[in-house]
């Protein structure tokens, strides 16, 4: 049992230092956003074990979310796209914030 659990726990690491490898070294730990509901911290640092980055940077390639969201036609603006990935992702999983406070802070 006490091999196995050390395995798991080495390939964790593993995983987590091939995605900070494989993403880059522009990769934020965290990023904050500040609509006018309230400021917004997001920890990029925790959901980079989530999936990959293509997961939300759906290129895969690392660019802010407002280089297409709200200034390309056809494509949602930034806050519809949050609150349906954000949200939806967070119900899905049964962990994270979905309320409005739980996020938003003044």
């Amino acid at each position: 049992m006490k091999k196995l659990f050390a395995l798991l726990i080495a390939a964790s690491l593993i995983s987590a230092v091939a995605t900070l490898v494989i993403a880059g070294s522009n990769v934020p730990e965290e990023v904050t956003f500040t609509p006018r509901f309230g400021t917004v911290t997001f920890n990029h640092a925790e959901h980079l074990s989530v999936g990959d980055c293509a997961s939300c940077h759906h290129t895969g390639a690392y660019v802010t979310c407002s280089s297409c969201h709200g200034t390309q036609p056809g494509i949602s603006n930034a806050k519809d796209a949050f609150h349906a990935s954000c949200i939806d992702c967070h119900k899905e999983a049964q962990k994270g914030p979905v309320g409005c406070r739980a996020c938003h802070v003044n």
